[in-house]
């Protein structure tokens, strides 16, 4: 077997492999770069052969954000996805051609759009959903098959690993993937026995496991945060990712509004989240592996966020919770315009419940002290940070030991590893050298042809 890492470099960005195997040649995700713009934030597709199929783990931009330009260039292609990541990939696709052109607007970045919302129809034709954990024998057009097994990976509503089979030989790759159960999607469900070849994510490989930290522990101390907060007259912004951590966080207030755990406060919400809402519930319904319905939103009385924003430095007149994209506090994004609300004001808090990088606006404010000051770009604003800032971990990946354990049961003779930054990587290919030093681990450099 073959791999090509078309990322444009050994980073957590565009993710996107190039698998032959047999007859096939295959594509693992297609994602666009985050932190890059334009054209710079797509995988290497100038470099694809003709292709049998995609297969897609999951919906972040970073794994599907570039699939319209894929199906531009070779527009017979089939997407392989889960049910539930049919539901919803042309919605976050949507939704990303509405923000690019809004950024060529303000930016003048004249490659955006990189599709247009008339592309992401033939992306919906393309979609081939296969149930979870049932073998789909897969035809190249030379006649040569392949078996393809979609397992359940936690991380967020609809992700899978991908288990191929080909004359006795497994390979499987991990795509993003979260061994504990979350509030709203199960935990991984990954194939037992031996493999033949592991590609696992790396995501936490540079991040020390604190066995203290659970998900149970942070969901009390963001309570007692917010709890807090409120009873001392002020307001809780909590920024969250629009796809998956909106609705974990949705959940956790319903359950705890439930029991008496959580102050009676207006929330609020704004941003992509709330309109995923709908999808979230069709896939609990629909497609299984996901529990989330409507209904909370209307249990806890959930308002939108006026349209008409409070001047920066200002505080907000109707206190209460915030939950608004975008988990990064990345500029223009409702969240990023209410930190620059609540920031200044001793009374009030902001509690970040997913990863921030630290070149974001989140991760620069993470990275500063209580007093100090900090730019609002575009704002004109420069904030005294007095709030309380706090992060709680509610990631979606798994701990680095965890991906170690799962690669020691498997006892693969080859390991690729992918997705995560250069200090990740080296973190578990010293370990697995360690834990497993008759396998052959596999770095790629990207663009490069790696035997595997």
């Amino acid at each position: 077997m073959k791999i090509t890492d078309l990322n444009t470099g050994r980073d957590i960005g565009s993710n996107c492999l190039l698998v032959q195997i047999a007859g096939f040649h295959l594509l693992v995700d297609a994602g666009m770069h985050p932190k890059k713009d334009g054209a710079a934030a797509l995988p290497r597709l100038n470099e694809l052969p003709p292709l049998d199929y995609v297969i897609l783990t999951h919906c972040h931009l970073d794994h599907v954000g570039a699939l319209p330009v894929v199906l531009r260039k070779q527009p017979r292609v089939e997407i392989i996805c889960s049910p539930a990541s049919a539901i919803v990939v042309k919605r976050i696709l949507r939704n990303s051609v509405s923000v690019m052109t809004r950024q060529r607007e303000e930016t003048g970045i004249k490659d955006y759009p990189l599709f247009t919302y008339g592309e992401l129809d033939a992306v919906e034709r393309a979609l081939r959903p296969v149930p979870l954990l049932s073998p789909r024998i897969l035809r190249a057009g030379d006649g040569s098959e392949i078996t393809l097994t979609l397992h359940p990976a936690g991380h967020v509503a609809g992700a899978v690993g991908a288990l191929i089979e080909h004359r006795h030989r497994r390979i499987f790759f991990t795509g993003d993937v979260l061994f504990h159960d979350q509030e709203t999607v199960p935990a991984a469900q990954f194939p037992e026995g031996r493999l033949d070849t592991l590609v696992t994510e790396t995501t936490h490989g540079a991040t020390p496991t604190r066995p203290e930290v659970t998900r149970a522990s942070e969901t009390r101390r963001l309570l007692d945060t917010l709890n807090a907060t409120l009873a001392h007259g002020g307001s809780a912004l909590v920024p969250a990712f629009a796809f998956g951590r909106m609705h974990e966080m949705l959940t956790i207030f319903h359950e705890a509004r439930r029991r008496g755990a959580l102050a009676e406060a207006p929330i609020f919400c704004s941003g992509l989240g709330v309109d995923l809402a709908d999808y979230l519930d069709q896939m609990s319904r629909k497609a299984g592996w996901v529990n989330f319905r409507r209904h909370i939103l209307t249990d806890l009385k959930i308002r939108p966020l006026e349209n008409r924003f409070t001047p920066p430095g200002q505080d907000l007149a109707e206190k209460g919770i915030y939950l608004l994209s975008s988990g990064m506090l990345v500029e223009k994004t409702p969240a990023w315009r209410v930190a620059a609300n609540l920031l200044d004001h001793p009374r009030n808090a902001i509690c970040f419940v997913g990863y921030c990088d630290p070149d974001t606006p989140g991760g620069r404010l993470l990275a500063r002290k209580h007093g100090d000051t900090f730019l609002f770009h575009g704002l004109d604003h420069v904030a005294h940070i007095r709030a309380t800032v706090e992060r709680f971990h509610f990631s979606g990946h798994a701990p680095r030991e965890e991906l170690v354990a799962f690669a020691r049961r498997a006892e693969p003779r080859s390991i690729v590893i992918t997705h995560g930054d250069p200090p990740a990587r080296e973190w578990f290919a010293e370990e697995f050298a360690i834990e497993l030093p008759g396998a052959k681990v596999t770095d790629p450099e990207p663009g490069v042809t790696c035997l595997v």
